[in-house]
């Protein structure tokens, strides 16, 4: 039953021209503003990714921060204690100096 009115539509279309023009041009520009380069299927994706990058800029500017968090302490920290933990963690030394390990 409902197929019935669209194939009458469809024929009506077909049969005139005026209505067959509008039906095309209607159906280029339907195309043309989804799918071309500058069309909303385009702009959906830009969209998100300009929202991953957000994402990930916020990311990085917090990982900055702490970076720049740790510097700081790092610098307020005398000299002794940066030497500290030079040769705790890295295992750094003086020019001449000898290491010993604990086993």
């Amino acid at each position: 039953m409902a197929r019935t009115p669209i194939k009458k539509r469809l024929k009506r279309i077909l049969r005139s021209p005026r209505l067959l023009l509008i039906t095309a041009i209607l159906t280029v520009l339907g195309t043309t503003l989804l799918f071309a380069n500058k069309g909303l299927w385009r702009h959906i994706a830009l969209r998100h990714e300009i929202s991953d990058r957000k994402e990930y800029l916020a990311k990085l500017q917090r990982d900055e921060n702490e970076v720049n968090r740790r510097v700081n302490l790092l610098k307020l920290e005398d000299a002794s204690m940066i030497e500290r933990i030079a040769r705790e963690r890295y295992n750094l030394k003086r020019p001449g100096e000898i290491i010993f390990k604990e086993n």
